[in-house]
């Protein structure tokens, strides 16, 4: 199983860097987890757009899902529509925000915006997707919209975090897995900004780790205005075990 970073910001894309978007791949099956802004000009340095699988979003937050827009954009009218076509699996309430989108850019048609180029579907997090050799689960995160953290297993088994604050649900899911990718977006718990948890600290994320015992893992999902070895020496600090940065455009074997 192979992994590429394609982006590793939160919020925004920072300097040479995208937001959020994962690119797995296992045999002959490439998988892109998530999609956020800037993440489809990085996708292509590694990957034939024709070439993509499937597309799985965790949660409905423009740093994980804009570049759906320019991907439709680049299937209708640039390199062609993948054959077969790749599907797109949305979380519970995402083809109602997608759709509300789509009727801005094509009133006509909005219905028709991404199935011409995807096949859409919301998956059930309580139920297993197959995607070709890999089976996807699901696991509910702490955010401010509903987020899921994802589970790719195959010959070996990476967890995403998504975007979460502190979860029993998400370290369960991740246990054992031999790759976590876990976000790290503040320094301090103090830095949320009302009562609900939506991130993690970077010591929240070794605590984790901790618990989870994954083989290795990657910190991601930092602010680009911040010095992201930050958030990871606070990992490294209560993890003591295979653990770094996330690097953009790095390619990881899993």
């Amino acid at each position: 199983m192979r992994v590429t970073a394609l982006g590793t910001s939160a919020a925004y894309p920072g300097p040479d860097n995208a937001c959020t978007g994962w690119l797995v791949e296992e045999e002959d099956t490439h998988i892109l987890v998530d999609c956020g802004t800037g993440v489809l000009s990085r996708l292509q340095k590694v990957l034939p757009l024709k070439r993509v699988t499937a597309v799985i979003i965790s949660h409905m937050h423009a740093d994980h899902f804009f570049d759906l827009f320019p991907l439709r954009y680049a299937f209708k009218y640039g390199v062609g529509v993948p054959d077969p076509i790749p599907a797109l699996y949305l979380p519970p309430g995402g083809t109602q925000v997608l759709g509300k989108m789509a009727g801005v850019l094509d009133r006509h048609r909005p219905e028709l915006f991404f199935k011409e180029t995807f096949h859409v579907a919301e998956y059930d997090p309580t139920e297993a997707l197959s995607v070709g050799p890999l089976a996807v689960t699901f696991a509910p995160g702490n955010h401010y919209v509903p987020s899921w953290a994802i589970s790719l297993g195959g010959t070996r088994r990476v967890v995403f975090t998504a975007d979460t604050g502190p979860s029993s649900d998400v370290e369960k899911l991740a246990g054992g897995a031999d790759l976590l990718i876990s976000e790290a977006t503040y320094l301090s718990v103090d830095e949320e900004q009302g009562p609900q948890r939506g991130h993690m600290t970077g010591r929240e994320a070794g605590e984790l780790a901790c618990r989870a015992d994954p083989r290795r893992v990657l910190v991601t999902h930092q602010w680009p205005h911040r010095d992201p070895r930050v958030p990871v020496a606070q990992a490294q600090e209560v993890f003591r075990g295979d653990l770094a940065l996330a690097e953009p455009m790095r390619t990881y074997e899993v």
